[in-house]
């Protein structure tokens, strides 16, 4: 790649876009990546950023679109067709960005990594697609059709949701997860307090605004979060809104024993951490089965200024039978591997990474945690069952095949700090549409005395 492709930000788009789709990198980590690489100016680096969420985003539809225009599909190199999904996006949903400039620019993109017919092609696809227009999607049929190419999201994934939500739920959650996310962050409440860490961050510039679920949380609309001499310090670290609900969830106390089953990479952990206190015996013991996620839960918990009350091991949870004795906790938090789907606004490749198998696959995963630490839970203690999806099989059904095998737990409300427009009994179900945040679903279990 020559130097002047290296800092334009549309041949850096389609660069990335292949990184993503064909070799299954992150796109959030590689993008982070190219930031630190590339050197581009504020104004590119956001325009870099807006092309690659954007045409992942909506892929789906974007091709859907593209197709009649490409007559021999086959013969087209895949880094042509990325190019083209990128220029259709911005002269579909870019407002600001003249269309001559679009077009220059993909020619010019297209000439430099192919040659002169490559962006020949590229140049009378453009023009068509303006002569002729895109396809009116409201007229697509069946409705689960037309909502996945609406939303670009899978049709299996429409279906099951329309299935479970109904249609009206549905088309407000698809709206909302192709909305750009807010960054929240957890305030560290040992170590500064919300009034007083939002007129800090306001002073470099970064707009906060109060979260309307949690009173732990702040939302910003801009500033790179993870620079600031504040977060270096621990005062905050950067945590979706709904996960900040679970260590409410838990009933802590300050001697409270806690085993995080899932715990890397330590986010939950060091909020639980906040409510415990050594001199009173209170501990948590994170788990994670790799070693450097744990190390990462180990900097994590030193950073927020927490490691005095975190133990954080490598170990399977589902071996947790072979290390710790029964009943010696008082709650137990399975934050268990799921499909991720309630984070599709944030990570907007799952959805076309995501099969209905996997679903199925995942929900044997998360029973089989539960069953592992049940009986780790003392009579009278909380079992936290959460994930960040928003699917029943992976959600209310694997708690009701739980209850079914341990008649000796019993759903309980899930406690939060304030008063939320959403049941929390018998569990919590958030959806991205609900308060603007990632999915997300907690349940408490309850083990009865005797």
């Amino acid at each position: 790649m020559g130097n002047k492709q290296s800092t334009n930000p549309r041949a850096l788009a389609v660069t990335l876009l292949e990184r993503v789709t064909d070799q299954g990198s992150y796109l959030n980590v590689a993008l982070d990546q190219l930031l630190k690489q590339a050197s581009l100016a504020p104004r590119d680096a956001g325009l870099l950023t807006n092309i690659v969420y954007g045409t992942m985003q909506h892929q789906l539809t974007l091709d859907y679109w593209l197709t009649p225009f490409i007559k021999k599909p086959k013969k087209m190199e895949h880094w042509v067709r990325l190019l083209l999904q990128t220029a259709l996006y911005q002269l579909e949903y870019l407002d600001r960005v003249p269309a001559r400039a679009i077009f220059f620019e993909t020619t010019e993109i297209a000439k430099k990594r192919g040659n002169r017919g490559v962006a020949g092609l590229v140049t009378a696809i453009l023009r068509q697609i303006q002569r002729v227009g895109v396809a009116d999607l409201t007229q697509v049929q069946p409705l689960a059709k037309q909502l996945s190419l609406t939303a670009s999201v899978p049709e299996w994934l429409v279906t099951k949701l329309l299935q479970q939500l109904g249609e009206t739920k549905t088309r407000h959650l698809l709206t909302a997860i192709n909305e750009p996310p807010r960054a929240s962050i957890r305030v560290n409440q040992r170590l500064t307090t919300v009034p007083q860490l939002a007129d800090n961050l306001k002073q470099q510039g970064i707009d906060v605004e109060a979260s309307q679920l949690t009173p732990d949380a702040l939302v910003a609309s801009n500033g790179f979060l993870a620079g600031t001499p504040a977060f270096a310090a621990g005062q905050y670290t950067i945590q979706d809104e709904s996960s900040m609900l679970v260590a409410p969830s838990l009933q802590l106390q300050p001697a409270t024993q806690v085993l995080d089953a899932c715990a890397a990479p330590g986010g939950k952990t060091t909020h639980i951490a906040t409510y415990l206190s050594a001199a009173a015996g209170g501990q948590v013991v994170a788990l994670d089965l790799h070693p450097h996620k744990v190390k990462l839960i180990r900097q994590n918990a030193k950073r927020l200024g927490v490691s005095d009350v975190v133990q954080a091991q490598a170990l399977d949870a589902r071996q947790v039978a072979t290390v710790f004795a029964d009943g010696q906790f008082d709650r137990v938090l399975v934050d268990a591997p799921c499909s991720g789907l309630g984070l599709l606004r944030r990570k907007p490749e799952i959805r076309y990474a995501r099969q209905p198998a996997d679903i199925l696959n995942l929900a044997k995963v998360q029973l089989t945690l539960l069953n592992s630490v049940a009986s780790k839970v003392k009579p009278g203690g909380i079992l936290t069952y959460s994930t960040c999806t928003i699917v029943d099989e992976e959600n209310k059904d694997v708690v009701a095949q739980f209850l079914a095998q341990h008649p000796e737990f019993t759903t309980i409300t899930v406690k939060t700090k304030q008063p939320l427009k959403v049941p929390t009994a018998p569990y919590l179900r958030l959806y991205p549409d609900d308060y603007g945040t990632d999915g997300f679903f907690i349940c408490c279990l309850q083990r009865k005395m005797g």
